[in-house]
């Protein structure tokens, strides 16, 4: 009789455990339809060259805040990659060396990292010697300004205004849109452009002693 109801009691509690489980992956499943997505906006829709940007900042991974846009008086280049992304494998060592090039009175940088967490992003730092250069994780980042896909660099004058945009993948990318930020004319017409192998800017021409060529204008 005793096994009989030993045996009863642990049916019912398994009964009750299982039932336990499932509620609570129910819940969890109703929580994350309910929970506002965080959505990654088309690139071409967001940094295009003569847009004015109002006062932004950004969380850094140390817990400091990065300012930009707005009159801040500094030129800035906002680099977005992935550690996982292939064609993002350059611009790490080639934002090391444009920090080399430029004093950060002379160009702010913001490197954003997509697609990692906190534990994976401090690793990266360790591994690559990236304490000197503020970083960030895209979920920290403005929503309304975070692009798709990776990599994805945006440049903006010591005005506010949205200098180039594009998708660099090497040192001469990420230089000469730190050009196109530096030597930005607010006289230039809004609807003048300039193509380049990784995106678009407003008119300029890069100095012949970076031994860079000119861009094409459209």
């Amino acid at each position: 009789m005793n096994a009989i109801w030993i045996t009863s009691m642990v049916l019912q509690w398994a009964v009750i455990l299982v039932l336990g489980l499932l509620v609570f992956s129910l819940m969890r499943q109703l929580g994350a339809l309910t929970a506002t997505p965080y959505r990654e906006k088309n690139p071409d829709d967001i940094f295009v060259p003569f847009t004015e940007l109002p006062e932004q900042s950004v969380e850094l991974l140390d817990g400091n805040r990065f300012h930009f846009a707005g009159q801040n008086g500094i030129p800035t280049l906002i680099v977005f990659f992935a550690p996982n992304c292939d064609a993002c494998q350059h611009l790490p060592g080639a934002l090391l060396e444009l920090a080399r090039k430029h004093a950060p009175a002379e160009l702010k940088l913001l490197a954003v990292l997509k697609r990692t967490d906190r534990a994976h992003a401090k690793e990266f730092i360790r591994e690559k010697g990236f304490k000197d250069i503020p970083l960030a994780l895209d979920t920290e980042f403005p929503e309304d300004l975070n692009p798709g896909g990776a990599p994805y660099a945006a440049a903006i004058a010591n005005g506010g205004t949205v200098a180039a945009h594009g998708k660099p993948k090497s040192l001469e990318h990420l230089l000469e849109m730190a050009q196109a930020a530096k030597m930005m004319d607010p006289a230039v017409p809004s609807h003048s452009r300039r193509k380049h192998e990784w995106g678009e800017s407003a008119p300029y021409w890069v100095p012949e002693q970076m031994g860079l060529s000119p861009a094409t204008p459209l």
